[in-house]
């Protein structure tokens, strides 16, 4: 720069600044120490509910986890499970080694209710019990009543897992995935009209089947299970909103063109909220659930072939 008399000024980001007066014609040397004027924010606490709700709602043996909160667990060959989770919970016991079936204080498997989005799912196992049917990526928070079930649940002798779908994001769309060493997903969501409707759509699938095929001894074989969730939501005004959700999974094991069995479920749940006033709401809403599953037994051409169907449709 031309010589001179100027002003240099020296600053940075949580200290003082300092403003020094130099001359450009004199080769000096200029050592600053700038002071420190950083100053220390109060801690912001965010909470997701408020510090008296143990007062004003006092349900007793209510455990309550979110997605984040599962994906910090360890997981089997990167699957993260809902229904293992559960089991770290007190009072909550595994079935056994490799079954995605649990106990609550005593009692059975079945005297637990298990709801996606209202719907009951009678059978939510994958693999013959290693994964549960439902996908984490599709999922918003689990709640767990190990005590006495509300009143709308109608009344379970061990427990109610509610498990509840994300309804999409309703600002911009967004596309995830991820591949596994047992499985591979996709997630799709986005707005159908901005800020009033959006979309989520989430499927899995693995692929154990498509390795079978490379050996000649086994490529008859059939190893796999998927499952596709899908919900859809609408906001009509300030008290309406409707939602559409539904599940779809099944399972799929043989050996040889000899023995074949496949189990699956199916849910769909419409529901439409309401509100009346700030103190008063209803929820009302149409189910469907279905479990089926088909058993083929052929040992040798001679023989009589078995085959049964079965299931339970509400």
């Amino acid at each position: 720069m031309p010589k001179g008399s100027y002003e240099l000024v020296i600053s940075f980001v949580g200290y003082q600044e300092e403003i020094i007066a130099i001359n450009t014609a004199n080769q000096n040397k200029i050592n600053v120490a700038l002071t420190d004027n950083s100053k220390i924010l109060d801690a912001v606490v965010v909470t997701s509910g408020r510090g008296n709700k143990n007062v004003t709602q006092p349900q007793m043996g209510v455990e309550k986890l979110s997605v984040s909160t599962i994906s910090k667990l360890p997981v089997l060959f990167g699957e993260k499970d809902i229904l293992k989770s559960l089991q770290l919970l007190p009072g909550v016991k595994s079935a056994g080694e490799g079954q995605s079936g649990f106990t609550v204080r005593g009692g059975t498997i079945d005297q637990n209710l298990i709801l996606l989005d209202d719907a009951p799912v009678y059978n939510a196992s994958h693999l013959l019990g290693f994964f549960s049917t439902f996908n984490s990526d599709a999922i918003k928070d689990v709640t767990l009543y190990k005590g006495t079930a509300p009143a709308e649940f109608g009344g379970r002798v061990a427990s109610v897992v509610d498990v509840k779908m994300n309804e999409g994001n309703n600002q911009d769309y967004g596309v995830s995935g991820g591949i596994g060493l047992i499985s591979s997903k996709l997630n799709i969501e986005g707005p159908i009209q901005k800020g009033k409707s959006s979309f989520l759509v989430t499927g899995r699938r693995t692929y154990a089947d498509v390795f079978l095929k490379l050996n000649e001894e086994f490529k008859e074989n059939q190893l796999y299970f998927y499952d596709l969730n899908a919900k859809f939501n609408y906001k009509f005004s300030d008290k309406d909103r409707l939602f559409v959700s539904g599940y779809f999974g099944r399972d799929v094991l043989g050996f040889n063109n000899r023995f074949a069995i496949n189990w699956g479920n199916s849910t769909a749940t419409l529901r439409w909220n309401h509100l009346f006033n700030s103190k008063l709401f209803s929820n009302t809403s149409l189910i469907y659930s279905n479990y089926d599953y088909n058993i083929d037994i052929k040992i040798t051409p001679t023989h009589f072939p078995f085959s049964q169907e079965s299931g339970i449709l509400m």
